[in-house]
């Protein structure tokens, strides 16, 4: 039965993309069938996976208007296990019809309903807003990463996406649930990291994850070298986290049943 996890929080800099791919690179590296769908306009999976984006002809905005199927846009990567299904850089105007296409809030799901079965795992990296992309995302997804660095800002946005998941658990997906709250770009002994961690769990203690990711240079020049972390420097602190991370996922999933939105 697949999983699909949406990686999402209404704020950019919070390390979404590095979590979604290297997420589902640790799921591939498991040898879980694995499906990264990025619906971010701004395309940065694809660049974090090697790939150009002259290099891609189609995309998820093509298979959202109906003029690609879902399998013609869907690329190999290096990994056998990893398949991923880009979205490329998307104009200001394409941004709209994308927004106009998605107000029918079932759409992503009901295409993905279809290709489902093929995976242990889909992961969809959304954009830093709630509306559109992220929004059909959230309808179609089992469970959602919320990724959060140390800071008031991110603590305001995961209430903020907290309030939205009780509407779409409300009218559209009731089964879908917090997969975790995720620590990212975290520096221990630190005033702020401590603060932070203090006030989640004292908000929302049995939502954090075990694993935090810690801040690491290893990142940065992996995306330089257009490869995530988990393959670029194996053994950096970052990557041996996201290790760690998707252990504690696959762990979660096997120790408690849950339904999936496609009844699968």
């Amino acid at each position: 039965m697949v999983k699909i996890i949406a990686v999402a929080l209404p704020k950019g800099g919070v390390g979404k993309t590095t979590t979604a791919v290297n997420i589902a690179t640790a799921f591939a590296l498991s040898k879980k069938r694995t499906l990264l769908i990025d619906v971010d306009p701004l395309g940065s999976c694809a660049s974090s996976l090697g790939f150009t984006r002259e290099g891609i002809k189609n995309d998820i905005f093509n298979v959202l208007q109906f003029s690609a199927s879902l399998q013609k846009v869907i690329l190999k990567t290096e990994n056998q296990f990893l398949d991923f299904v880009p979205v490329k850089q998307l104009t200001y105007f394409d941004e709209v019809r994308l927004s106009r296409i998605l107000t029918n809030e079932q759409l992503l799901g009901n295409i993905l309903r279809h290709k489902a079965a093929s995976y242990d795992y889909i992961v969809i990296d959304c954009p830093p807003y709630l509306v559109g992309p992220t929004n059909a995302a959230l309808v179609a997804a089992d469970s959602v990463i919320i990724p959060i660095t140390p800071g008031q800002y991110a603590l305001d946005a995961v209430q903020k996406i907290l309030d939205r998941l009780k509407t779409i658990k409300r009218n559209f997906n009731r089964h879908i649930k917090v997969e975790g709250i995720l620590l990212t770009i975290y520096e221990y002994n630190t005033k702020v990291s401590f603060a932070t961690k203090k006030e989640l769990f004292k908000k929302y203690p049995n939502l954090i994850f075990s694993t935090s990711i810690p801040k690491n240079t290893k990142v940065g020049e992996a995306s330089i070298h257009r490869k995530p972390v988990l393959i670029y420097d194996p053994v950096a602190k970052a990557s041996q986290a996201y290790l760690s991370l998707s252990r504690e996922i696959i762990q979660n999933r096997d120790a408690f049943n849950y339904h999936s939105p496609f009844g699968e």
